[in-house]
């Protein structure tokens, strides 16, 4: 968002039908253009660590870093659990409950996108959970049974997908911070980069000050962010099972 502003607005049109035409014959048939549109505001997210006189002598390394990594990385793992969550939301999706993820579920899944009135638009991703995923990766990776092109099996099992390999002509990704429920499944998700949006006041914002009283340093992260779903006709979710590979 720009200075100033407190709320991001993403305008989407209607559609319009093109018809023949008669020669010399005006066109009387008019059509009005509509808009509909969606307001998003952010909120804030952050975490503090204080590091004491005493810690940061006890440390080895520079503990100003050391915490820097560690509030970094939990600030990235809010922004992409708050992203990760909206997958339930999709308008509508496969789901097979205590069944394995397999290749005839994740064609489908594209061909409605591609096939539907209003195509999904690219590019696309499927981003599943490791669990999720392990079906696949035994279906395309095991030689000679699954008779795929040995090129592209080397491929799975030297990269276990991790957006090189394409199922459907997307690329997949896979995310252990999907949550499992009770049962065992996992959401994951098909879906086009129109789907979601990432609304941003600012980016995460660190920051350092000693505090005399406390004999220490408050090290912390704020970031004003917003992660939404614009269309959810333009994804799939996809729940299926979600238990920890054995074999």
């Amino acid at each position: 968002m720009a200075k100033g502003e407190k709320s991001y607005y993403v305008p989407k049109f209607g559609t319009i039908t093109v018809e023949g035409l008669t020669d010399g014959v005006d066109m009387a048939n008019s059509q009005t253009l509509t808009i509909t549109g969606t307001t998003h505001t952010t909120n804030e997210a952050g975490a503090k660590v204080i590091v004491t006189k005493k810690l940061r002598n006890q440390f080895t390394t520079d503990v100003a870093t050391a915490a820097g990594k560690v509030i970094g990385n939990a600030m990235g793992k809010k922004m992409d659990q708050d992203g990760l969550t909206l997958y339930s939301g999709i308008d509508s999706g496969l789901s097979n409950a205590n069944t394995a993820f397999g290749l005839g579920y994740a064609a489908a899944a594209v061909t409605q996108l591609i096939g539907q009135a209003e195509p999904a638009p690219m590019p696309m991703a499927f981003v599943l959970h490791p669990y999720t995923l392990n079906t696949i990766v035994d279906a395309i990776a095991t030689p000679v049974t699954s008779h795929m092109p040995g090129d592209y099996q080397k491929a799975v099992l030297e990269n276990h997908f991790a957006g090189i390999i394409k199922m459907n002509g997307v690329p997949v990704f896979h995310d252990s911070n999907i949550s499992i429920d009770s049962s065992d499944d996992a959401y994951g998700a098909l879906y086009s980069k129109a789907a979601f949006i990432y609304v941003v006041g600012w980016e995460p914002d660190t920051w350092m000050v000693y505090d005399d009283s406390l004999r220490g340093w408050e090290i912390g992260i704020v970031a004003d962010y917003a992660m939404v779903e614009e269309d959810g006709l333009y994804g799939r979710y996809l729940l299926f099972d979600c238990t920890s590979p054995t074999s």
